[in-house]
């Protein structure tokens, strides 16, 4: 990451200057604590480096580049796997390449290829690279968009896309692939983490009158696991392998009401979204254990309710920049059934409850840099007790402060 900022600050004048290139990104840094489960972590870092490159050909073609660097060293719960997974650190690199061409009646195509690359180091002694869950992601995809207007007045954008992604886990290998001829073992398949996925999906999104703004996605994946095994009730593989389909919804809607006459004028901006979410997968799930020996089809179904309300204000007159973000989730699992502590099922469907509220507030110490704070809470509970494998419950917070540069 470092390596990337300072390229990034040499080729700046340079880009900015030279002819259709136009470079343009934030950088943001901050220092701050973090507290999970009870336990308070060392002073850390949180880092982001957003940068994109554009340049116009003419006035119906252009090239877009970007790049984009975050550096999380807090407690993180990431969902991998089909649970929740507990990391201490993680690096996200991702850089994308697209071009654009418009059309006649507000058409332009919109081909693009990225790649990924995410790091998890789960203990503070791993080294980079060597995380059990690091991946690859390679993207390709299309899209078609169409900017027009909704009767005489109302601004409408809409879009519809075509992408693939192949991610490969670099270092994740089922030991019972490796072992099964020796301890006589049914094969799962060894990389039963990579998937090739294709996605379909429309966007839309309306400028209403009185400031207001409506969005609206829906989106299909199928995503196909290249090499792990469906099980059987009797603990076989077979032939076939795991694929899922994943269906989301998600609907927004904002408004900027009038200024505030107070304390130089306050600018308020209100909104909420919400997101219904389905997984629909063929592999399911034999718990080999002998004290709780249990069979459950459909092991990763599940249904998800998201409820997002968020508010920004603007105080006018010294530019300061506050915002708070609420967001409750609802998971209820169709088939997989909660479990006691030690391990035994009961009769109820596993379902989880999680919330997060976050407030920011910059302020700008320069035309393009600003000074910001920001504090987090989180919580997950679920009916679940049984957590050897995954995290269903768990409370975090955060707070940090630092700097962002936009260039």
């Amino acid at each position: 990451m470092k390596k990337l900022i300072a390229a990034l600050l040499l080729l700046a004048p340079a880009a900015a200057d030279a002819g259709n290139y136009k470079l343009m990104g934030k950088l943001d840094l901050f220092g701050g604590q973090y507290f999970f489960g009870g336990q308070s972590g060392a002073f850390n870092g949180y880092g982001v480096l957003d940068a994109q490159l554009a340049r116009s050909y003419s006035p119906s073609a252009g090239f877009f580049a970007s790049l984009r660097s975050v550096y999380t060293g807090f407690k993180q719960v990431n969902e991998l796997a089909g649970g929740g997974t507990l990391f201490q650190q993680s690096l996200d690199n991702s850089l994308g390449f697209k071009l654009i061409r418009r059309y006649e009646g507000g058409y332009s195509l919109k081909p693009r290829a990225a790649v990924k690359n995410q790091l998890f180091r789960e203990t503070k002694d791993e080294k980079w690279g060597e995380g059990l869950y690091d991946f690859m992601r390679y993207e390709a995809g299309v899209t078609l968009e169409r900017k027009t207007r909704l009767g005489l007045g109302i601004p409408w954008t809409w879009q519809l896309s075509w992408d693939a992604y192949y991610t490969r886990y670099t270092r994740f290998k089922s030991l019972a692939s490796q072992y099964g001829q020796e301890l006589a073992a049914p094969n799962p398949g060894t990389r039963v983490l990579d998937t090739l996925t294709n996605q379909f999906s429309y966007a839309t999104e309306l400028d209403l009158p009185n400031f207001k703004k409506a969005d609206f996605l829906f989106s299909l994946a199928m995503i196909d696991y290249q090499d792990q095994k469906v099980i059987n009730s009797e603990g076989r593989y077979l032939s076939s392998k795991r694929s899922d389909y994943y269906q989301a919804l998600n609907l927004g809607l904002s408004k900027r009401y009038n200024d505030i006459q107070a304390l130089g004028g306050v600018r308020p901006v209100l909104g909420a979204g919400l997101s219904l979410a389905n997984l629909i997968s063929n592999q399911s799930h034999l718990d080999t254990d002998p004290a709780h020996l249990k069979f459950i089809r459909g092991f990763y179904d599940y249904t998800e309710v998201r409820l997002s309300p968020s508010a920004q204000f603007t105080f006018i007159g010294t530019g300061l920049i506050t915002r708070f973000n609420y967001d409750f989730a609802v998971r209820g699992y169709t088939e997989r059934l909660a479990q006691r502590g030690d391990g035994s099922y009961t009769s109820k469907k596993l379902a989880q409850y999680s919330s997060s509220f976050t407030a920011e507030a910059a302020y700008p110490l320069a035309r393009s840099l600003d000074v910001k704070v920001q504090g987090t809470w989180a919580a997950s509970r679920s009916n679940n007790r049984y957590e050897q494998v995954y995290r269903y419950n768990y409370d975090s917070s955060s707070y940090f402060a630092g700097m962002e540069w936009r260039f």
